[in-house]
């Protein structure tokens, strides 16, 4: 499959791990049952550290140290015919109605413009 046919981007990211696991785990069912193929590309985990001082005064050693987690993963399809792209418009619609409050989801579609040369 070229690149230069029309492909779809589902991008997940969530810092709760569990929820990210069950609704990728739902993707996943979904795209299996439906007989759609795609590519998964599990992105880095993206930390942040924060540092605070219990005491701003003479205590500099005093420091609590938290981190946030942020976990990704992006799902490539790529639309041969009509049909695939209704399938695929479906389970997204279905797939942002059923999002979890802590999971972040963003589609992109690229290649969607067709050019005729005269």
């Amino acid at each position: 499959m070229s690149l230069n046919t029309p492909y779809l981007i589902i991008k997940l990211t969530s810092p709760n791990k569990l929820t990210f696991q069950n609704y990728q785990n739902k993707l996943q069912s979904i795209l299996t049952n439906y007989h759609i193929q795609y590519r998964k590309q599990i992105n880095p985990i993206k930390r942040q550290r924060f540092y605070i001082l219990r005491s701003p005064h003479v205590y500099k050693k005093s420091i609590e140290t938290y981190e946030t987690r942020v976990f990704s993963v992006q799902f490539l399809f790529f639309i041969q015919n009509y049909s695939m792209y209704l399938r695929l418009f479906y389970i997204t619609k279905f797939l942002t109605y059923n999002l979890p409050l802590n999971v972040n989801i963003t589609l992109k579609l690229q290649h969607n413009v067709q050019t005729n040369l005269l």
